[in-house]
């Protein structure tokens, strides 16, 4: 095969390539749309944020709680002041982590807490801007699990 046959053979397939990629975006492909957080694309989804599952462990020291988002979280909405337990805000060593789609937060909070104690979250945000109301439990044990379901929070 000649030269000139090769190049307009990979010009062909190129240009094929390109008019079926903008014939998927027209069809609708990627109608998702993303946000960038750390250079990572995160979806942005719509609807209610809210909190979906809640564990607890208290080990005389230390308090450890999950909470289970119904879709991604933005990191840096979590703050000491919108965290309340017993009626407080947080003030004590607060350490934060997440998991990689950024649906489940862990705090451990290095500070002593009473139990049974309640517990109130407000203001977080999803990568869609979203912010949640104010929602949490009352009378929450030592090693205690709930979760959200259409009347409400039940233990596990």
């Amino acid at each position: 095969m000649s030269r000139w046959r090769r190049v307009a053979a990979v010009l062909i397939l190129l240009f094929a390539g390109l008019s079926l990629a903008s014939a998927q975006e027209k069809d609708g492909a990627h109608k998702q749309d993303f946000t960038s957080y750390r250079g990572q694309r995160k979806p942005v989804e719509s609807g209610d944020l809210y909190m979906e599952s809640f564990v607890s462990e208290y080990d005389g020291s230390t308090l450890t709680i999950d909470i289970g988002f119904n879709q991604g979280i933005d990191p840096r909405s979590i703050k000491g002041e919108n965290i309340q337990i017993n009626g407080k805000p947080v003030k004590g060593p607060l350490k934060l982590s997440f998991n990689k789609e950024g649906t489940v937060v862990r705090l451990v909070i290095g500070d002593y807490v009473s139990i049974p104690y309640s517990f109130f979250i407000w203001g977080i945000r999803s990568y869609s801007g979203r912010e949640m109301d104010k929602d949490g439990l009352e009378d929450v044990g030592r090693k205690d699990s709930f979760s959200y379901q259409d009347d409400g929070w039940k233990r596990r």
